[in-house]
């Protein structure tokens, strides 16, 4: 009896260590396989080679221990691809009404040596794993500011250069791609690099939408979600900077005019350019606005309408929830505009003597958060509940970029020093450095200044390139 025990004993041993064997080389594959799916996932994007993909699984199952030459890397293929169908898993294609999706799936297997079962002849056991990995389909907003400031040139233009009004640079022929509507600066250098980050995506599988934004956001400026590359460069070559009052009539504004009957655009008696003319600097226009001497209709930089209208964008059907959301804001100014889809300002009367930094409709304390209908909500809240709007409501990543000295520039109300350029206890204080910052820290994402336009093409390649890859399954 007890030999007959110790029998059944060392078989229940011996079947428990082949078990845990086989749990432990099974983990092993598994996390192999992960890993090769996730390397194979990295080299999927536009103009890919299915031997990259095959390649770079392959290494990683070989680093991790796992050699099979039989491993499998697949993906939805295109039936005129030369490797179909071997690479090919319809599993991995859209069904009807879906979005297409980047999907590697890689399948391998291996043997588990046994440790007990060989004294019976089974010395291994056969195993397998698989893993579908993701290149995060993106849903990315460009949020971009078309406010006349736009239009000041890079380096700066004197007042009074032809090419500082919108309504002349708007038109000019672009002389480095006349595709490109008007040659505004540095507004055609922002349109240039957007759309070299735009190059950087892989459509159909990818989206984008363009909100731009000015004293507010009009519809018509807007380009929704779209996948179509084409479309999307047109849109973007297409932009103009704000050139005045927009109406059904005149959509463009470029022969707007205030109530006077004269043009928005302000000229002094000699014919020289200064601005986009409003109540503040025309007194016959005064008696045209009840809202006067409120300066809200004079500001052109409403960035928390234009954070709204992006977070809005994520909303319209069909919505992809296993998308990557990303919302990339990009200003050369700071918060002076608050003008919500109910027509509402939010200007403040203590700031209506502002001039410069702070701006009007704007308090200038950068540390300072009014609640929404509190007497003191002022532009600046509103950019900055817009953020919350973005990050909180929509789960959306936000990167920021800040164009030129302006987001830079230290708020005179909110100086305790000297603040100039070497004082180091005054970053507190640069109004549009704080509202990018606290965009990007809540959503997650990066903010990068940019002291002149040459550098954005490649902030927004390095935008690109922290899109995330992550395990679906």
């Amino acid at each position: 009896m007890v030999a007959f025990a110790i029998v059944g004993i060392v078989a229940v041993v011996g079947l428990s260590l082949d078990v845990g064997v086989l749990f432990i080389e099974n983990a092993r594959l598994r996390r192999a396989v992960d890993a090769a799916a996730l390397a194979a996932a990295l080299q999927y994007r536009e103009g890919y080679q299915m031997s990259y993909l095959d390649k770079s699984a392959r290494e990683f199952l070989q680093l991790n221990g796992i050699n099979d030459p039989a491993a499998l890397v697949q993906v939805c293929q295109n039936p005129l691809d030369p490797d179909y169908p071997t690479h090919h898993n319809a599993s991995l294609c859209p069904q009807s009404g879906e979005m297409a999706r980047k999907l590697v799936r890689v399948v391998a297997r291996g043997i588990a040596p046994l440790a007990f079962l060989p004294v019976i002849g089974i010395d291994s056991a056969p195993i397998a794993a698989e893993a579908t990995s993701e290149t995060a389909s993106v849903d990315v907003v460009l949020v971009l500011d078309r406010s006349d400031s736009m239009t000041w040139g890079d380096p700066l233009l004197p007042i009074g250069d032809p090419m500082r009004d919108p309504s002349i640079c708007n038109y000019t022929t672009n002389p480095i791609d006349a595709s490109y509507q008007g040659y505004c600066r540095p507004f055609d250098t922002v349109k240039r690099a957007a759309i070299s980050f735009v190059d950087q995506l892989y459509f159909p599988y990818d989206r984008v939408a363009v909100v731009t934004f000015d004293k507010t956001v009009n519809p018509l400026k807007v380009l929704h979600f779209s996948n179509v590359e084409s479309d999307i460069v047109n849109f973007i070559k297409g932009m103009t900077v704000f050139q005045g009052e927009e109406t059904g009539a005149d959509p463009s504004g470029i022969n707007a005019i205030y109530p006077d009957g004269m043009p928005s655009r302000w000229y002094d008696p000699g014919g020289i350019y200064y601005g986009l003319d409003c109540p503040q600097t025309d007194p016959l226009l005064q008696a045209f606005y009840p809202d006067f001497p409120s300066p809200a209709p004079c500001t052109t930089t409403n960035i928390g309408a234009g954070l709204y209208t992006a977070g809005v964008e994520y909303n319209l059907p069909p919505v992809r929830k296993n998308s990557l959301w990303v919302v990339i804001l990009l200003t050369d100014g700071v918060a002076n505009a608050g003008y919500d889809e109910n027509a509402i300002y939010f200007c403040p009367i203590g700031t209506w003597g502002n001039s410069d930094i702070p701006p009007k409709c704007n308090d200038g304390i950068g540390t300072s958060r009014h609640a929404a209908g509190s007497g003191n909500y002022d532009a600046e809240d509103y950019a900055y509940d817009g953020a919350d709007f973005v990050a909180d409501s929509q789960s959306a990543l936000i990167f920021t970029i800040g164009l030129g000295p302006k987001v830079t520039q230290h708020s005179t109300a909110d100086c305790t020093h000297n603040c100039g350029p070497n004082d180091p206890l005054n970053d507190g204080s640069k109004l549009g450095e704080l509202l990018l910052q606290y965009a990007a820290n809540v959503g997650h994402g990066t903010y990068t200044p940019a002291p002149s336009s040459a550098q954005l093409e490649e902030i927004f390649q390095n935008i690109a390139k922290n899109i995330a890859t992550r395990l679906t399954h």
